[in-house]
């Protein structure tokens, strides 16, 4: 087993290996499928990371890079899966990577900002505006209909349900910050912060 299937294997890794096995491609037209399909809504992935994880597969011996000439222009790596991705990728695919999780990197920031005195009252609210303003802005680039019947046209049902899903969440997500500001707006964010005695309590424990 190879040592990335040793480790909870990334979405990232997932998309790009799910990618290159349906045919040998290069970095740049992954990152085209990236671009036209609207799936880094979703993935979190950019060009460099997508060279990234083509590097870590080929390392785990997932794909392998084909150097291919065309014409004048310089040669470039072409990219395509081996049995033991194949192999590997069927069972990330059949595992407990489906299973639901919880919590994106706002999550933490939110948790800290309860935990942590670094910021004070009024920069912690423009935090939560800040996310609040980027949240809507998002919504708002997901709410024409015609987006979704493009996608589904080009790319089939999945990536409209995607698409769906994306928005769908973040509307969730926008509602609920949304109440977070109001919350800490009429009653302080201290009613947020964890109590003292909760830190003294674990300080003890550990003394």
């Amino acid at each position: 087993m190879t040592q990335t299937t040793e480790n909870r294997v990334s979405a990232r890794e997932l998309f790009v290996l799910g990618v290159v096995s349906r045919a040998p491609i290069h970095g740049h037209g992954i990152n085209r499928i990236l671009e036209i399909s609207g799936a880094e809504r979703w993935v979190d992935m950019s060009a460099k990371h997508v060279y990234y994880v083509l590097r870590k597969l080929e390392g785990a011996g997932l794909v392998e890079a084909i150097e291919e000439r065309a014409g004048a222009r310089p040669p470039r790596s072409v990219y395509r899966i081996t049995s033991e991705g194949r192999q590997t990728l069927r069972q990330w695919l059949q595992s407990d990577i489906g299973v639901v999780t919880t919590g994106s990197p706002f999550d933490t920031v939110f948790a800290m900002l309860a935990y942590a005195d670094a910021v004070n009252e009024d920069e912690t609210l423009d935090v939560l505006r800040r996310r609040r303003a980027g949240l809507a802005a998002v919504l708002e680039d997901h709410g024409a209909p015609r987006a979704e019947l493009e996608l589904r046209a080009a790319f089939g049902s999945a990536a409209a349900a995607m698409f769906r899903k994306t928005r769908s969440m973040v509307a969730a997500e926008l509602a609920w910050i949304e109440s977070v500001i109001d919350e800490a707006s009429d009653s302080g964010w201290d009613a947020f912060r964890v109590p003292d005695a909760v830190t003294e309590a674990v300080r003890g424990d550990e003394q």
